[in-house]
Protein backbone atom coordinates (compact mmCIF):
# COMPACT_ATOMS: atom_id res chain seq x y z
CA UNK A 1 0.00 0.00 0.00
CA UNK A 2 2.84 2.39 0.85
CA UNK A 3 4.50 1.71 -2.52
CA UNK A 4 1.22 2.56 -4.25
CA UNK A 5 0.80 5.80 -2.29
CA UNK A 6 4.42 6.72 -3.02
CA UNK A 7 3.84 6.23 -6.74
CA UNK A 8 0.68 8.36 -6.61
CA UNK A 9 2.64 11.05 -4.79
CA UNK A 10 5.39 10.95 -7.40
CA UNK A 11 2.81 11.17 -10.18
CA UNK A 12 1.13 14.16 -8.55
CA UNK A 13 4.46 15.87 -8.10
CA UNK A 14 5.41 15.24 -11.70
CA UNK A 15 2.21 16.74 -13.03
CA UNK A 16 1.94 19.60 -10.52
CA UNK A 17 5.50 20.76 -11.23
CA UNK A 18 5.22 20.15 -14.95
CA UNK A 19 8.12 17.76 -15.50
CA UNK A 20 8.51 14.59 -17.55
CA UNK A 21 10.24 11.66 -15.85
CA UNK A 22 13.24 10.26 -17.70
CA UNK A 23 12.70 6.84 -16.12
CA UNK A 24 9.59 4.73 -15.37
CA UNK A 25 7.87 5.33 -12.03
CA UNK A 26 8.84 1.76 -11.06
CA UNK A 27 12.49 2.78 -11.34
CA UNK A 28 11.93 6.08 -9.58
CA UNK A 29 10.25 4.34 -6.65
CA UNK A 30 12.96 1.69 -6.27
CA UNK A 31 16.46 2.12 -4.79
CA UNK A 32 19.13 2.85 -7.36
CA UNK A 33 21.56 0.03 -8.14
CA UNK A 34 23.88 2.03 -10.39
CA UNK A 35 27.28 0.40 -10.50
CA UNK A 36 30.37 2.39 -9.65
CA UNK A 37 31.62 3.99 -12.83
CA UNK A 38 35.08 4.61 -14.17
CA UNK A 39 36.62 8.00 -13.46
CA UNK A 40 38.93 7.91 -16.48
CA UNK A 41 38.92 11.21 -18.37
CA UNK A 42 37.98 10.67 -21.99
CA UNK A 43 40.28 12.80 -24.14
CA UNK A 44 38.65 14.43 -27.15
CA UNK A 45 40.29 15.71 -30.32
CA UNK A 46 41.08 19.42 -30.46
CA UNK A 47 38.05 21.39 -31.61
CA UNK A 48 35.54 19.08 -29.92
CA UNK A 49 34.14 19.45 -26.44
CA UNK A 50 35.59 17.03 -23.92
CA UNK A 51 33.04 14.82 -22.17
CA UNK A 52 33.53 12.59 -19.14
CA UNK A 53 30.47 10.66 -18.01
CA UNK A 54 29.50 8.92 -14.79
CA UNK A 55 32.24 10.13 -12.47
CA UNK A 56 31.60 9.14 -8.88
CA UNK A 57 31.71 12.12 -6.52
CA UNK A 58 30.90 10.19 -3.33
CA UNK A 59 31.86 6.62 -2.40
CA UNK A 60 29.27 3.90 -2.82
CA UNK A 61 27.06 2.38 -5.50
CA UNK A 62 24.17 4.84 -5.57
CA UNK A 63 23.19 7.79 -7.74
CA UNK A 64 26.04 10.05 -6.68
CA UNK A 65 27.54 10.40 -10.16
CA UNK A 66 28.30 13.39 -12.35
CA UNK A 67 29.14 14.26 -15.96
CA UNK A 68 31.74 16.85 -17.00
CA UNK A 69 31.64 18.74 -20.30
CA UNK A 70 34.66 20.94 -21.01
CA UNK A 71 35.58 23.29 -23.87
CA UNK A 72 37.74 22.00 -26.74
CA UNK A 73 41.42 21.61 -25.92
CA UNK A 74 43.94 23.55 -27.98
CA UNK A 75 46.51 20.79 -27.52
CA UNK A 76 47.89 18.21 -25.10
CA UNK A 77 49.31 20.91 -22.81
CA UNK A 78 46.33 23.25 -22.80
CA UNK A 79 46.77 25.25 -19.56
CA UNK A 80 43.58 27.28 -19.79
CA UNK A 81 41.17 27.03 -16.88
CA UNK A 82 37.51 27.81 -17.47
CA UNK A 83 34.77 28.88 -15.07
CA UNK A 84 32.67 26.00 -13.76
CA UNK A 85 28.88 25.69 -13.82
CA UNK A 86 27.48 23.10 -11.40
CA UNK A 87 24.00 22.22 -12.69
CA UNK A 88 21.35 20.36 -10.67
CA UNK A 89 18.52 18.66 -12.58
CA UNK A 90 14.84 18.99 -11.73
CA UNK A 91 12.16 16.35 -11.33
CA UNK A 92 10.23 17.17 -8.11
CA UNK A 93 13.10 15.68 -6.06
CA UNK A 94 11.64 12.30 -7.06
CA UNK A 95 12.50 11.60 -10.71
CA UNK A 96 15.00 12.75 -13.32
CA UNK A 97 18.74 12.52 -13.84
CA UNK A 98 21.73 14.41 -15.21
CA UNK A 99 20.69 13.64 -18.79
CA UNK A 100 16.90 14.05 -18.40
CA UNK A 101 16.10 12.93 -21.95
CA UNK A 102 18.69 15.33 -23.30
CA UNK A 103 17.27 18.40 -21.53
CA UNK A 104 20.15 18.72 -19.08
CA UNK A 105 23.01 17.18 -21.03
CA UNK A 106 22.26 19.40 -24.03
CA UNK A 107 22.60 22.46 -21.81
CA UNK A 108 25.90 21.17 -20.45
CA UNK A 109 27.25 20.68 -23.96
CA UNK A 110 26.12 24.18 -24.94
CA UNK A 111 27.94 25.64 -21.93
CA UNK A 112 31.13 23.81 -22.91
CA UNK A 113 30.91 25.20 -26.43
CA UNK A 114 30.60 28.68 -24.90
CA UNK A 115 33.73 28.43 -22.75
CA UNK A 116 32.54 26.92 -19.47
CA UNK A 117 33.16 23.60 -17.76
CA UNK A 118 29.71 22.16 -17.03
CA UNK A 119 29.26 19.65 -14.22
CA UNK A 120 25.89 17.89 -14.28
CA UNK A 121 25.04 15.82 -11.22
CA UNK A 122 22.73 13.09 -10.06
CA UNK A 123 21.55 13.03 -6.46
CA UNK A 124 19.51 10.60 -4.38
CA UNK A 125 15.76 10.87 -4.83
CA UNK A 126 12.64 10.61 -2.71
CA UNK A 127 10.85 8.61 -1.46
CA UNK A 128 14.01 6.58 -0.73
CA UNK A 129 15.48 9.62 1.05
CA UNK A 130 14.02 12.80 2.46
CA UNK A 131 15.30 16.31 2.87
CA UNK A 132 18.09 17.23 3.57
CA UNK A 133 19.74 14.27 1.82
CA UNK A 134 19.24 15.74 -1.67
CA UNK A 135 21.04 18.99 -0.88
CA UNK A 136 23.71 17.12 1.07
CA UNK A 137 24.53 15.30 -2.16
CA UNK A 138 24.76 18.62 -4.00
CA UNK A 139 27.20 19.83 -1.33
CA UNK A 140 29.28 16.67 -1.82
CA UNK A 141 29.39 17.30 -5.57
CA UNK A 142 30.51 20.88 -4.91
CA UNK A 143 33.30 19.61 -2.66
CA UNK A 144 34.39 17.19 -5.40
CA UNK A 145 34.56 20.09 -7.86
CA UNK A 146 36.79 22.18 -5.62
CA UNK A 147 39.30 19.32 -5.37
CA UNK A 148 39.17 17.79 -8.82
CA UNK A 149 37.86 20.13 -11.50
CA UNK A 150 41.28 21.52 -12.46
CA UNK A 151 42.03 18.08 -13.97
CA UNK A 152 39.15 18.68 -16.38
CA UNK A 153 40.14 22.24 -17.34
CA UNK A 154 38.00 23.95 -14.73
CA UNK A 155 38.89 26.84 -12.45
CA UNK A 156 37.92 25.90 -8.85
CA UNK A 157 38.00 29.55 -7.81
CA UNK A 158 35.14 30.41 -10.22
CA UNK A 159 32.04 28.30 -9.68
CA UNK A 160 28.47 29.11 -10.67
CA UNK A 161 25.74 27.06 -9.00
CA UNK A 162 22.68 26.49 -11.19
CA UNK A 163 19.58 24.34 -11.39
CA UNK A 164 16.13 23.85 -12.84
CA UNK A 165 12.87 23.39 -10.90
CA UNK A 166 13.61 21.14 -7.89
CA UNK A 167 17.27 21.45 -8.86
CA UNK A 168 16.96 25.25 -8.65
CA UNK A 169 15.59 24.82 -5.13
CA UNK A 170 18.63 22.72 -4.20
CA UNK A 171 21.05 25.15 -5.86
CA UNK A 172 19.66 28.20 -4.06
CA UNK A 173 19.35 26.34 -0.75
CA UNK A 174 23.00 25.26 -0.96
CA UNK A 175 24.07 28.88 -1.46
CA UNK A 176 21.74 30.62 0.99
CA UNK A 177 21.94 28.19 3.92
CA UNK A 178 25.57 28.06 5.05
CA UNK A 179 24.98 24.81 6.95
CA UNK A 180 25.60 22.46 4.04
CA UNK A 181 28.96 23.70 2.78
CA UNK A 182 30.12 24.20 6.37
CA UNK A 183 29.67 20.47 7.08
CA UNK A 184 33.01 19.37 8.64
CA UNK A 185 32.84 16.11 6.69
CA UNK A 186 33.35 18.06 3.44
CA UNK A 187 36.57 19.66 4.71
CA UNK A 188 35.98 22.86 2.74
CA UNK A 189 37.94 25.91 3.79
CA UNK A 190 36.64 29.47 3.55
CA UNK A 191 38.23 30.07 0.15
CA UNK A 192 36.49 27.03 -1.32
CA UNK A 193 33.13 28.20 -0.02
CA UNK A 194 33.75 31.68 -1.43
CA UNK A 195 34.40 30.26 -4.90
CA UNK A 196 30.69 30.60 -5.72
CA UNK A 197 30.59 33.65 -7.98
CA UNK A 198 26.94 33.54 -9.08
CA UNK A 199 23.70 31.54 -9.12
CA UNK A 200 21.43 30.74 -12.08
CA UNK A 201 18.03 29.49 -10.97
CA UNK A 202 15.49 28.38 -13.57
CA UNK A 203 11.82 27.90 -12.64
CA UNK A 204 12.79 27.39 -9.02
CA UNK A 205 10.90 26.47 -5.88
CA UNK A 206 11.97 28.88 -3.15
CA UNK A 207 9.47 28.00 -0.46
CA UNK A 208 8.07 24.64 0.64
CA UNK A 209 4.35 25.46 0.35
CA UNK A 210 2.08 25.11 3.37
CA UNK A 211 -1.28 23.39 3.00
CA UNK A 212 -3.08 26.53 1.88
CA UNK A 213 -0.51 27.41 -0.76
CA UNK A 214 -0.27 23.84 -2.03
CA UNK A 215 -4.06 23.54 -2.28
CA UNK A 216 -4.13 26.73 -4.35
CA UNK A 217 -1.43 25.31 -6.67
CA UNK A 218 -3.33 22.02 -6.90
CA UNK A 219 -6.59 23.80 -7.68
CA UNK A 220 -5.06 25.52 -10.72
CA UNK A 221 -3.54 22.21 -11.81
CA UNK A 222 -6.88 20.42 -11.49
CA UNK A 223 -8.64 23.11 -13.50
CA UNK A 224 -6.11 22.59 -16.28
CA UNK A 225 -6.66 18.83 -16.27
CA UNK A 226 -10.46 19.01 -16.23
CA UNK A 227 -11.42 22.40 -17.66
CA UNK A 228 -14.60 23.46 -15.77
CA UNK A 229 -15.64 25.75 -18.65
CA UNK A 230 -15.07 23.36 -21.57
CA UNK A 231 -16.15 20.21 -19.69
CA UNK A 232 -18.39 21.26 -16.78
CA UNK A 233 -19.96 17.82 -16.20
CA UNK A 234 -16.61 16.01 -16.13
CA UNK A 235 -15.14 18.73 -13.93
CA UNK A 236 -18.03 18.45 -11.48
CA UNK A 237 -17.19 14.78 -10.95
CA UNK A 238 -13.43 14.66 -11.33
CA UNK A 239 -12.28 17.94 -9.77
CA UNK A 240 -13.42 17.11 -6.20
CA UNK A 241 -11.85 13.65 -6.47
CA UNK A 242 -8.53 15.05 -7.65
CA UNK A 243 -8.50 17.70 -4.91
CA UNK A 244 -9.13 15.05 -2.24
CA UNK A 245 -6.31 12.96 -3.73
CA UNK A 246 -3.92 15.92 -3.74
CA UNK A 247 -4.64 16.61 -0.07
CA UNK A 248 -4.22 12.94 0.82
CA UNK A 249 -0.96 12.43 -1.10
CA UNK A 250 0.83 15.78 -0.98
CA UNK A 251 4.07 15.19 -2.94
CA UNK A 252 5.93 17.75 -0.83
CA UNK A 253 5.31 15.55 2.21
CA UNK A 254 7.14 12.68 0.50
CA UNK A 255 10.17 14.92 0.14
CA UNK A 256 10.15 17.19 3.20
CA UNK A 257 7.86 15.47 5.71
CA UNK A 258 5.15 17.38 7.56
CA UNK A 259 7.06 19.40 10.17
CA UNK A 260 6.56 23.15 9.50
CA UNK A 261 9.97 23.93 11.01
CA UNK A 262 11.64 21.54 8.58
CA UNK A 263 9.72 23.19 5.73
CA UNK A 264 10.96 26.59 6.85
CA UNK A 265 14.57 25.48 7.05
CA UNK A 266 14.25 23.83 3.62
CA UNK A 267 13.02 27.08 2.02
CA UNK A 268 15.74 29.25 0.43
CA UNK A 269 13.63 32.36 0.97
CA UNK A 270 14.02 31.88 4.74
CA UNK A 271 17.83 32.08 4.42
CA UNK A 272 18.07 35.39 2.57
CA UNK A 273 20.94 37.36 4.07
CA UNK A 274 23.59 39.90 3.16
CA UNK A 275 26.64 38.93 1.18
CA UNK A 276 25.09 36.38 -1.20
CA UNK A 277 26.45 36.06 -4.76
CA UNK A 278 24.55 37.63 -7.69
CA UNK A 279 21.51 35.62 -8.73
CA UNK A 280 19.63 35.23 -12.01
CA UNK A 281 16.06 34.00 -11.47
CA UNK A 282 14.26 32.84 -14.62
CA UNK A 283 10.67 31.75 -15.18
CA UNK A 284 8.95 30.49 -18.31
CA UNK A 285 6.05 32.31 -19.92
CA UNK A 286 3.76 29.35 -19.15
CA UNK A 287 4.99 28.56 -15.65
CA UNK A 288 3.89 26.07 -12.99
CA UNK A 289 1.23 27.68 -10.77
CA UNK A 290 2.75 29.50 -7.83
CA UNK A 291 6.37 29.56 -8.96
CA UNK A 292 6.31 33.06 -10.41
CA UNK A 293 4.94 34.41 -7.11
CA UNK A 294 7.66 32.53 -5.23
CA UNK A 295 10.28 34.07 -7.52
CA UNK A 296 8.99 37.58 -6.82
CA UNK A 297 8.98 36.91 -3.07
CA UNK A 298 12.50 35.46 -3.16
CA UNK A 299 13.85 38.38 -5.18
CA UNK A 300 12.24 40.82 -2.74
CA UNK A 301 13.85 39.01 0.22
CA UNK A 302 17.28 39.06 -1.46
CA UNK A 303 17.03 42.76 -2.32
CA UNK A 304 16.09 43.56 1.25
CA UNK A 305 19.68 42.64 2.12
CA UNK A 306 21.08 44.56 -0.88
CA UNK A 307 22.01 41.46 -2.88
CA UNK A 308 22.25 41.68 -6.66
CA UNK A 309 19.36 39.80 -8.28
CA UNK A 310 17.96 39.75 -11.80
CA UNK A 311 14.50 38.39 -12.60
CA UNK A 312 13.31 37.60 -16.11
CA UNK A 313 10.41 35.78 -17.76
CA UNK A 314 11.34 33.86 -20.90
CA UNK A 315 8.78 34.05 -23.72
CA UNK A 316 7.43 31.19 -25.83
CA UNK A 317 8.25 28.33 -23.45
CA UNK A 318 6.91 26.39 -20.51
CA UNK A 319 8.40 24.82 -17.39
CA UNK A 320 9.97 22.02 -19.45
CA UNK A 321 10.85 23.67 -22.75
CA UNK A 322 12.78 26.52 -21.13
CA UNK A 323 15.65 24.04 -20.78
CA UNK A 324 15.54 23.30 -24.50
CA UNK A 325 15.87 27.03 -25.14
CA UNK A 326 19.02 27.06 -23.03
CA UNK A 327 20.70 24.67 -25.49
CA UNK A 328 21.25 27.62 -27.82
CA UNK A 329 23.11 30.83 -27.14
CA UNK A 330 20.88 32.47 -29.76
CA UNK A 331 17.61 31.86 -27.88
CA UNK A 332 16.26 34.32 -25.33
CA UNK A 333 17.00 31.96 -22.43
CA UNK A 334 20.45 31.05 -23.72
CA UNK A 335 21.47 34.66 -24.37
CA UNK A 336 20.20 35.73 -20.96
CA UNK A 337 22.21 33.06 -19.15
CA UNK A 338 25.42 33.61 -21.14
CA UNK A 339 25.20 37.38 -20.69
CA UNK A 340 24.76 36.96 -16.94
CA UNK A 341 27.70 34.53 -16.71
CA UNK A 342 29.97 36.83 -18.72
CA UNK A 343 29.41 39.61 -16.19
CA UNK A 344 30.29 37.53 -13.13
CA UNK A 345 33.10 35.17 -14.16
CA UNK A 346 36.16 35.47 -16.37
CA UNK A 347 36.95 33.01 -19.14
CA UNK A 348 39.45 31.60 -19.68
CA UNK A 349 41.78 31.85 -16.74
CA UNK A 350 45.30 30.37 -17.00
CA UNK A 351 46.51 28.07 -14.24
CA UNK A 352 49.42 29.31 -12.14
CA UNK A 353 52.82 28.00 -13.09
CA UNK A 354 51.79 26.88 -16.55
Amino acid sequence: MKRLMDKIGILLGVFCLGVVPSQPLEAAAAPSQTAEASQTIQAAPAGKIRSTLDVRYFPGKGRQLLDVFAPPASGKRDARRYPVVLFVHGGTWMVGDKNFRGHTRGFGQALAQSGYVAVLINYRLSPQVRHPEHVRDVARAFAWITRNIDRYGGDPSQIVVAGHSAGAHLATLLVTDETYLADPALKLDASARKAIRAVVSVSGVYRVPDEQEFNAMARIFVDKVVDPVAKPKLAAVMAPMLMVLSRTVNPFHLVFGTDPEVHKKASPICHARAGLPPMLLLNSESEVPGLRDMTADFARALRKFHNAVEVKDIDDCNHRSILWQMHSGKSEAGKTVLDFLSRHVQTPAVANGS
